[in-house]
């Protein structure tokens, strides 16, 4: 991208443009002039879902719920924005988002971007705290299209996901979070039952009891095409959980698992990846750990499907394709 200049300044990218010469990031973004983008901010310290229009840092909400609300909803705050041309931001201060039901993240277009540090975590950053304390479907549910969760922590200690990429809807994008489960009781980091055109990336999972993520399937018409799961550190002392999990019912092409850490280190049928589709999915570049007798990789598609990952199932190194490794 080309430099800008204005004045004495010299901007180098998007997110310098976006800050301007003060270095703070504006109350409107560029595209408010056409009335298409809205920009909301929250702050669980020093915020307000009643006074507070949540506008700016000055006047930020208390809550997610209020926040994301104005996010996807149109004027008249109760009929979800469909328009594709609509884009929504969401930020997020630093603290604990102490909730006791399930952020609903449904629409469309909306980014909730945390604003705390480069990686997340429960004590600096934005943490979203699940206590278990109410029956609900997840931490964070995700349905619609087009939309992004990217630079928070997120806590969970209930039997649920935390978060539930929920079908249907495409082109999502979850990165550069980090998700820690109880160990004992939490279920799947990341539960996708639509991977259409949609992409995790860089997501640190600790604890989980099921998967680390799934890409699941319950209902016809559910796709993992042109996406994937990339750069991911995954991590479970759980007995026999499975890593990254793809079902064999999905619609599956040019689907990539690429470029991920896994390692569980408690059971003996363990699985590292495992891919039950047969069609269009890709496994490569991982780096995958599991216990002895366990199995790192497995996938129902056959050897031309994976090449170029490194396993080990305790002491022993395994390939899963010789031939190619």
């Amino acid at each position: 991208m080309g430099m800008l200049w204005r004045g004495s300044h010299k901007f180098r990218g998007p997110v310098d443009f976006l800050r301007g010469v003060s270095g703070v990031i504006p109350t409107m973004a560029p595209g408010d002039v056409a009335g298409l983008n809205k920009q909301y901010y929250v702050n669980p310290t020093t915020g307000s879902d009643t006074a507070n229009d949540g506008k700016s840092w000055h006047s930020p909400f208390a809550s997610f719920e209020k926040g994301i609300d104005m996010c996807r909803f149109d004027a008249d705050g109760s009929t979800i924005a469909d328009d594709k041309s609509q884009r929504a931001f969401l930020f997020l201060a630093p603290g604990h988002y102490n909730e006791t039901t399930q952020l609903l993240y449904s629409g469309y277009n909306i980014s909730v971007i945390g604003c705390g540090p480069a990686v997340p975590g429960k004590d600096y950053g934005v943490s979203l705290n699940y206590d278990g304390s109410s029956a609900s479907t997840a931490v964070v549910l995700i349905n619609g299209s087009g939309n992004e969760l990217a630079g928070v922590h997120i806590y969970d200690d209930a039997a649920i996901p935390a978060i539930y990429l929920y079908f249907p809807g495409d082109n999502n994008y979850i990165h550069d979070c980090v998700i820690e489960m109880d160990g004992t009781t939490a279920t799947t980091g990341i539960y996708a039952t639509t991977m259409k055109g949609s992409w995790i990336e860089n997501v640190t999972i600790q604890g989980f009891k099921t998967y680390g993520i799934a890409a699941y399937y319950d209902a016809a018409d559910q796709y993992a095409i042109n996406g994937g799961i990339k750069g991911c550190h995954l991590h479970s002392n759980y007995s026999n959980t499975t890593g990254i999990y793809v079902h064999a019912n999905l619609s599956c092409y040019n689907f990539w698992i690429q470029d991920n850490y896994v390692g569980l280190t408690n059971g003996t049928s363990c699985k590292g990846i495992d891919v039950d589709n047969t069609t269009g999915g890709y496994v490569t570049g991982n780096k995958v750990a599991v216990p002895t007798s366990s199995t790192p990789i497995e996938h129902a598609g056959g050897e031309a499907f994976w090449w170029a990952n490194w396993t080990t199932a305790g002491t022993v190194t395994k390939c899963p394709n010789p031939a190619t490794e």
